[in-house]
């Protein structure tokens, strides 16, 4: 095999295809680094970090045969690295406190464009459908909570619950919706979804 830094990802990718190990690990001598710094740049958690690069190049291995390139995997893999901080934002009911970071495109403009006031509106709708078609007892809980911002003891009084069961409502609304947001394909609505989504506990 020639030096890695000779073989194009395509002939990589091709080798890996073939079970060749030792492509798989010269792919990842290539990218593993930018990968662990841009997750890390995201999530400001090395561990998971270090995780999710693994994961990426596991995935990659176990499903190789479906991936198709032209020139370089550089786009599939910043885009895997990219869904994986999604996932730590979303995982365990985690907040998103820092889902603007995948959001330069938005982040200095004094005024939203057009376009992205669309999207904004477009995902608000996705989220009010999505919350009313949960049982009374979700949606109720939800919407004062994370629409209206009031705390849990002021939602436990007004619907006459207990407290815990306001959070384990809530807890259960938040996997749906966490399920829901999973299933959304577009890269685009999913960055401007993960910022949309501030609510978690």
């Amino acid at each position: 095999m020639r030096k890695g830094r000779f073989i194009s990802d395509v002939d990589l990718l091709s080798q890996i295809q073939a079970n060749d190990q030792q492509a798989l690990l010269l792919l990842m001598k290539k990218y593993d680094r930018k990968l662990l710094r841009y997750i890390y740049s995201k999530t400001n958690a090395l561990e998971t970090a270090e995780e999710a690069v693994q994961d990426i190049f596991i995935s990659l291995w176990n499903n190789s045969k479906q991936i198709v390139i032209i020139e370089t995997l550089s786009p599939y893999l910043y885009k895997a690295a990219k869904f994986k901080v999604l996932d730590y934002y979303t995982a365990n009911s985690k907040k998103i406190i820092h889902a603007e970071a995948l959001l330069p495109e938005y982040k200095h403009q004094a005024e939203p464009s057009a376009e992205n006031v669309v999207i904004t509106e477009e995902l608000n709708n996705w989220l009010t459908e999505e919350v009313d078609k949960m049982p009374d007892s979700l949606s109720k809980v939800f919407k004062l909570s994370r629409l209206e911002h009031l705390p849990v003891k002021e939602v436990a009084l007004q619907l006459s619950l207990s407290e815990q069961t306001v959070k384990n409502n809530l807890s259960i609304a938040v996997k749906r919706l966490h399920h829901r947001f999973k299933r959304v394909e577009n890269i685009g609505l999913l960055f401007v979804l993960a910022k949309l989504l501030n609510y978690f506990q």
